[in-house]
C-alpha cells in the first residue's frame, strides 16, 4: 500500500479518535459516515454503530477515569481506514477533506476562524508566556 495512504489512515484514526469526546460529535460522525456510504455503502450502517460505540467507550473512560482507551481505538480506526484506502485509494481525496474539515474545528466542536502563529525568542532569564486561549500562570 502507498506510504502516504497509510500516513492518511493513521491521521484519520488519530484524528477521529479525539474527536470522540467533542462537541459537534453528530457532524464528525455524519462525516465518516458519509465517506463509507460512497466507497463502502453495504458496511456504512456497521460503521456508524461502531462510531457511536467507540463514542460510548471514550465518554466512559473519560467519566471513570479508567484506564486510557485512546491508543487501542486510534489503531481499531487507522486499521478501518486502511481497509477503506486499500479497497478504495480514490477515497483519499475525500477523506483528506474531511481530515480538514475535522482541523478547522476547535477542541470544542466550534469552527475556527484560521490559524495563530506565535514566535517568541528569550535571552539571558526571560521569560515567555504565550497562549492563543485561555492562559493560566502561577509564579512564586
Amino acid at each position: 500500500m502507498d506510504p502516504y495512504l497509510l500516513t492518511l489512515a493513521g491521521t484519520a484514526g488519530t484524528s477521529l479518535v479525539g474527536l470522540l469526546v467533542a462537541e459537534g460529535w453528530q457532524q464528525t460522525r455524519d462525516g465518516v459516515v458519509t465517506v463509507w456510504r460512497r466507497f463502502r455503502p453495504q458496511t456504512a450502517d456497521e460503521v456508524g454503530r461502531d462510531l457511536d460505540a467507540s463514542r460510548a467507550t471514550a465518554l466512559d473512560a473519560a467519566e471513570s477515569e479508567g484506564p486510557d482507551v485512546t491508543g487501542p481505538l486510534q489503531g481499531r480506526w487507522a486499521a478501518r481506514f486502511v481497509e477503506l484506502l486499500a479497497e478504495h485509494p480514490e477515497a483519499a481525496d475525500e477523506l483528506r477533506d474531511l481530515l480538514e474539515q475535522w482541523e478547522r474545528r476547535a477542541p470544542d466542536g466550534r469552527p475556527t476562524d484560521g490559524g495563530v502563529r506565535m514566535e517568541a525568542h528569550a535571552t539571558d532569564h526571560g521569560r515567555i508566556y504565550q497562549a492563543a486561549r485561555d492562559i493560566h500562570i502561577t509564579e512564586r
